[in-house]
């Protein structure tokens, strides 16, 4: 008979697996500056009676990497218009982090504003900072390559049927998986 804590140990193999590999495809997708992102994916596993749950989490900016933004959703109105914006300020931020200074981070941080209201985020120009050809998608993506990786550790080591549930946000772009035991 299998035990909790026998399904909690293998859980525990199989989230390592896919918190790197998350971390990896965030690299790949080009989004990596600062660490922020790839630091905060940490997962949890508790224990019930009866019952192991793990979960995944991050930032909550990271679902803009996973799901992208629509351009009518970026908070900038293109006007210029006085005031400061924490957009506007985080994007002048990210071009200061990336060697650009003062009135060139400036400049940087408004020209891409004015890009993202026209194509929204990702923009067709970020792609150049991708080395796999993807800026979207980085969970979904590695769920889908690592599902059999995490079901074979879960089988291998405790030989149990397994029921795996994702967010709607993330299961609605995810192919049928079908699981068996």
């Amino acid at each position: 008979m299998t035990t909790v804590a026998a399904i909690s140990s293998a859980l525990e193999s199989a989230m390592k697996v896919l918190q790197g590999d998350l971390r990896e495809e965030l690299k790949a997708q080009g989004h990596y500056l600062t660490g922020k992102l790839h630091n905060s994916i940490r997962y949890e596993i508790t224990q019930g009676v009866d019952t192991v749950v793990a979960t995944m989490e991050c930032e909550d900016y990271g679902l803009a990497m996973e799901l992208g933004v629509p351009a009518n959703r970026i908070p900038y109105s293109g006007n210029g218009g006085g005031g400061t914006s924490q957009y506007i300020q985080g994007l002048i931020t990210f071009f200061e982090l990336r060697g650009l200074q003062g009135r060139e981070a400036v400049g940087a941080a408004f020209a891409t504003a004015n890009v993202q209201i026209r194509e929204g985020m990702p923009t067709r120009g970020s792609y150049q900072f991708s080395s796999n050809g993807q800026r979207i998608g980085f969970a979904t993506t590695v769920l889908q390559r690592d599902m059999s990786i995490i079901e074979k550790i879960l089988e291998d080591q405790v030989g149990v049927f397994v029921s795996i549930t994702f967010p709607a946000s993330i299961a609605q772009k995810m192919e049928p998986i079908n699981f068996y035991g």
